[in-house]
């Protein structure tokens, strides 16, 4: 019988306590993101609690492999992280060799904040789950004209067709809210399948409307406009 974990897990809540994001420190083609560097600085202050982790590779195939991310406390007790990784990587750039330390790179920086329960930074990743629907931005209202006297000359003037003023404001389309929550549904999928994609999303978006690193792309998501940017970039999404 597996004796049960106690000295771990509360080494690891007083960690959790002190820190919950790693932070972005590289910046790629599109935005920025957290490096395995900036990754391991941040888990390094569990260093204080007693914990301390190890991750190796273990081929279980000609064509699979498993990064295996440990996470120790002095004490004796661990829990381990296994991810599933083909060895032959497709798509990247350069000779086999790179593409796969590029792929290792990339998986053991997710593996090492998802173990101790960090996130790059209080990015998109949660805000693309369903959640509280965000106030609909309200366009404030422009005050009412004044009434002035008509002049003689223009009592007398003949009467001309009156027009209506053309709008200020172009008013967008509100997206349906069904429509709306299967968009984040979606984007929290691509998140987890395929986070390079995601985060290209993410930047283009921010992009297409000016929207800062610190809003929320969940909250911001309220306009027709913003669901047909989404479905047009996941539709040129080669097939996986």
């Amino acid at each position: 019988m597996t004796e049960p974990l106690t000295k771990l897990p509360a080494a690891l809540a007083k960690f959790q306590a002190q820190h919950h994001a790693a932070g972005r420190d590289g910046k790629g083609n599109y935005g920025t993101y957290t490096t395995l560097a900036g990754a391991l600085a941040a888990v390094q202050h569990a260093c204080a609690h007693g914990l301390s982790h190890s991750q190796v590779i273990q081929p279980i195939s000609d064509e699979l492999m498993v990064l295996r991310t440990i996470l120790m406390h002095e004490s004796g007790e661990s829990i381990t992280s296994d991810l599933p990784m083909p060895i032959r990587q497709e798509g990247g750039r350069g000779n086999a060799s790179q593409a796969m330390g590029s792929a290792l790179t990339y998986a053991r920086r997710y593996s090492l904040l998802a173990i101790y329960g960090l996130a790059g930074e209080d990015d998109d990743g949660e805000s693309a789950a369903p959640a509280k629907p965000a106030l609909q931005q309200t366009k404030p209202q422009s005050k009412p004209p004044v009434k002035t006297s008509a002049t003689p000359a223009q009592t007398a003037a003949k009467p001309a067709k009156a027009e209506a003023s053309p709008s200020t404001e172009q008013v967008e389309p509100p997206l349906a809210k069904d429509e709306r929550e299967e968009l984040l549904a979606v984007m929290k999928q691509l998140m987890t399948d395929n986070r390079p994609a995601f985060d290209q999303l993410v930047a283009e978006y921010r992009g297409k409307f000016n929207l800062s690193e610190r809003a929320r792309i969940s909250d911001h998501l309220q306009e027709k406009q913003h669901g047909d940017f989404i479905q047009q970039f996941l539709a040129a999404l080669p097939p996986s």
